[in-house]
């Protein structure tokens, strides 16, 4: 990706569960079928209830944001990360604009796609459609597809192999949104360094 006066924004995205979905997603947790026994499937319902929260926050249907971190990689673009609000992005969408993510074309991309249309957000939603499509974009650059041609490898696991650094661990269930928003935001430094490092095969 040639990197010139086109915004070239790194993006990360934190999520947690929209909390006004949850008891809708709780009608929807059924026993296993083969389940007679009333304590097994109250014991079975319980542990699908434990994981509600970590699966809605991943589901871009279920999904509300925590924040956006970008940053303009671009040729006199912005010197540090920094977290925007979900509208900010009609106006720093609004012209052309270049994307490099980690897995950014299932995750991050897709819940944008949802949530602009939940929130009736002025999106170029095409393009942004355009950019989940896998090994075709020419406007968006995930660089797990790149390094791993598509199959799932964590972000902390190939900066550690390839550039020698560690994430900070981080419970999402737990840690408040101050700390998650950090992490965000670190992320982003983190993205940038991954996309440099393979820059020779971009």
């Amino acid at each position: 990706m040639k990197l010139e006066f086109t915004p070239v924004y790194v993006l990360d995205i934190e999520t947690k569960p929209q909390e006004d979905l949850i008891e809708l997603y709780k009608d929807e947790i059924k026993p296993s079928k083969n389940l007679k026994d009333p304590e097994k499937i109250e014991a079975d319902i319980a542990n699908r209830l434990k994981g509600l929260r970590k699966k809605m926050s991943v589901d871009p249907d279920s999904a509300d944001i925590i924040c956006i971190g970008i940053k303009n990689i671009a040729i006199g673009g912005d010197k540090e990360a920094r977290l925007v609000e979900p509208k900010e992005l009609e106006e720093l969408f609004k012209t052309n604009f270049h994307l490099i993510t980690y897995n950014g074309k299932k995750f991050d991309i897709p819940l944008l796609i949802r949530y602009g249309i939940k929130h009736d957000l002025d999106l170029p939603y095409k393009d942004l459609q355009e950019m989940t499509v896998r090994f075709r974009s020419s406007r968006h650059l995930d660089l797990q597809e790149l390094i791993c041609n598509n199959e799932y490898k964590s972000l902390d696991l190939l900066l550690q192999i390839y550039c020698g650094v560690k994430k900070t661990p981080i419970d999402f269930e737990k840690d408040s949104e101050e700390k998650i928003k950090a992490h965000c935001l670190e992320d982003i430094y983190h993205t940038e360094l991954l996309y440099n490092k393979f820059k020779k095969i971009i």
